[in-house]
């Protein structure tokens, strides 16, 4: 079904360009200005940090700390508010992307 001589007649296009466009290079750019990568390093410096403000929980687990536990490398953001984590295993099926080194080097996804 053809909606375009719909949509001019209602001169809604410009609408349909505020959500195509700015909107989302808004929250594309929203979400890599305060992205950080989690890896092991940032881990073990968060366990440092929750030791240094409560010595008592020197030698405890990271649940024992209150802390989420550490499986991978992610890339931490949030958009109004709302965390978001990115994983290897999220990236790899959203683009059939095979990975070649480590997650921390982005630019060694290639397209399988």
């Amino acid at each position: 079904m053809n909606l375009e001589s719909l949509i001019t007649i209602q001169e809604m296009f410009p609408y349909f360009d505020m959500l195509n466009g700015p909107t989302y290079v808004t929250l594309v750019k929203d979400l890599w200005a305060r992205a950080e990568v989690y890896d092991l390093e940032a881990a073990l410096a968060e366990e440092d940090d929750t030791v240094i403000r409560n010595p008592n929980l020197r030698g405890k687990t990271r649940q024992k700390m209150g802390l989420k536990s550490f499986r991978q490398t992610e890339i931490r953001s949030s958009v109004m508010g709302i965390p978001i984590t990115i994983t290897e295993e999220l990236l790899k099926p959203a683009g059939s992307l095979q990975m070649e080194g480590s997650f921390g080097m982005l630019t060694e996804l290639t397209l399988s």
